[in-house]
């Protein structure tokens, strides 16, 4: 066989990776929305606070994660680049970040206000499913490729 032949086997370092990147331009897309029109994060209930300064130093905004979790996903998305443990790190990083996003979109009000017919707003609705996908599928690809380092690990020992 070529070595230019595509390999049909799921790379999950690969996808875990491109999906943790289309998170955070979602999240640059939820939080100029937000910012737009003033929708600070809502999850543990109003806390008085601008949109833009809740995504500085708060808790985000209700269409996006705060500032702190977009820095520390850049930082596990660097580290999953990495072979051995760096990249292990990386990838359990990016993992657990799945976890606490689809928490943190299913706690916003704002995920049922722009889903709901009476309420919907399309471009919202946009960004509150993506927000809840891309970390859906961080979390799949992610332990994949957890599996895939244990197994590897395992093998070459």
């Amino acid at each position: 066989m070529s070595d230019n032949t595509l390999n049909p086997k799921l790379n999950a370092r690969k996808a875990l990776i491109l999906v943790s990147i289309l998170y955070l331009l979602n999240a640059t897309i939820g939080t100029l929305l937000a910012v737009q029109a003033n929708l600070p994060a809502e999850f543990f209930g109003k806390d008085g606070k601008p949109a833009l300064e809740d995504f500085l130093v708060g808790n985000g905004t209700a269409l996006s994660a705060p500032l702190y979790f977009c820095i520390i996903l850049v930082i596990f998305i660097i580290l999953a680049f990495q072979p051995h443990r760096l990249g292990t790190l990386g990838s359990l990083g990016l993992t657990i970040l799945g976890i606490c996003f689809i928490i943190g979109a299913l706690g916003e009000p704002i995920t049922y206000k722009v889903l709901n017919p009476a309420t919907f707003d399309l471009l919202k609705a946009l960004v509150v499913v993506i927000e809840i996908v891309l970390p859906l599928l961080m979390v799949t690809f992610g332990t994949i490729e957890l599996v895939n380092r244990k197994h590897l690990s395992r093998v070459s020992a």
